[in-house]
């Protein structure tokens, strides 16, 4: 299985791109200027500027092809396309008899279509510019009027060279508009990720992968239950519970990303968070949650009095270790066990309206004076603990 990954950023991804492309332009340049060797040799003497010519810019584009990685992106571009021009400019100076070995200009045309970014209009325009420049300039030299089809011909190299740029303006609209649309795409599909699926403590850059499961020595476990919730889903209805549901969850969402802990699920009235699964201290680790439960208490008590419902809610906290991953192959998500988790659990179902319920580990890395009261946990389910405290709401 792949990972699933958040990758490099965009920008980083378009680089890289765009280099690999730069490169494989350079390798068929080279190839190109192999295969001319035969004609050179047949054609020009090894001394005779004709073979310097290509001998410089040879050396020229391997020295490129070779330093590729040490110079800058958008200097490479520029550098090729130098080099192209300075090879054709010259073969068409020495050669004056290869009178259509300027329709090659036209190729950079439509290339510098595809290796710049938007954030190099300028050196683009610059290229393209130069092309046409350089391609109009030895049509017109081309150009000979006392033959029957010149103007003829010079027309047909005009009209091709604007046929050129608007099949140029046209496929690179068409190339925005895609990876417009590919770029997008990958947002919407990080961004539905990043709502299913933590971060992977060990690989910031990756999801936590499907099926993996890893334990973790502490973690703070905090369940939420909204007492008068089955009241008040008799009185008002399935329809308008759900809507205030919904309009509630969404606010607790916005807590945990300022408290910086993590969401697992709901089960109907109840609402479960976990730690940040990172390198931390365990004091922060307690803090934070004890600070979210203190926002998490206030604003069901403004929510309840803004709606004028009789809703309150019960808060416990454990911490030590857990489990935490992704198990199964179907409509999986991530989730935690362990009898912290358990036990997080039963003191919720304990926890006093007015406090907040936390196990004994927890308190230990808490300021003494956010406890309100000591009480005993009479449960056969968590025999290694029989005693809680309940704190006062920051």
């Amino acid at each position: 299985m792949l990972p699933l990954t958040t990758s490099l950023p965009a920008s980083q991804r378009t680089s890289e791109q765009l280099r690999q492309t730069l490169n494989l332009t350079l390798l068929l340049f080279t190839v190109a200027m192999l295969l001319q060797l035969p004609a050179l040799y047949y054609f020009a003497r090894p001394d005779s500027l004709q073979s310097y010519n290509w001998l410089g810019h040879f050396l020229a584009l391997l020295a490129l092809l070779l330093s590729q990685r040490l110079v800058r992106l958008n200097h490479l571009k520029v550098a090729l396309f130098m080099l192209y021009y300075s090879y054709l400019t010259w073969v068409l100076l020495l050669w004056p008899g290869l009178s259509n070995t300027h329709y090659y200009y036209l190729l950079a045309v439509v290339i510098s279509g595809f290796v710049f970014t938007r954030a190099e209009r300028l050196a683009q325009c610059t290229v393209l510019t130069g092309a046409v420049f350089l391609f109009s300039l030895f049509s017109i030299l081309h150009y000979q009027p006392q033959l029957e089809f010149g103007i003829l011909r010079l027309t047909n190299d005009l009209t091709l060279g604007a046929l050129s740029l608007g099949i140029y303006r046209v496929l690179r609209q068409r190339t925005v508009n895609r990876w417009q649309g590919l770029r997008d795409a990958h947002k919407s599909s990080m961004s539905t990720l990043s709502q299913l699926l933590p971060k992977d403590p060990e690989q910031p850059a990756s999801f936590w992968q499907p099926g993996k499961t890893r334990r973790y020595p502490f973690a703070c476990v905090l369940f939420a239950d909204l007492s008068g919730y089955t009241t008040l889903n008799r009185q008002y209805g399935d329809r308008a519970i759900l809507t205030g549901l919904k309009r509630l969850y969404s606010h607790i969402d916005s807590l945990c990303d300022q408290f910086s802990v993590e969401k697992i699920k709901t089960n109907g009235d109840q609402y479960m968070v976990v730690s940040k699964l990172q390198i931390q201290t365990d004091q922060t680790c307690c803090v934070h949650m004890y600070h979210f439960a203190s926002a998490l208490h206030r604003m069901i008590a403004r929510y309840s009095d803004n709606h004028h419902l009789n809703c309150t809610v019960r808060i416990g906290i454990a911490t030590g270790p857990l489990t935490a991953g992704i198990i199964g192959k179907n409509r999986t998500y991530f989730d935690v066990w362990g009898e912290t988790v358990n036990l997080a659990a039963g003191l919720e179902q304990n926890a006093d309206r007015e406090y907040i319920a936390v196990c004994p580990v927890t308190a230990k890395h808490l300021p003494a004076h956010l406890i309100a009261a000591e009480a005993s946990l009479a449960s056969s389910k968590h025999p290694d603990t029989n005693i809680y405290y309940q704190l006062k709401i920051a």
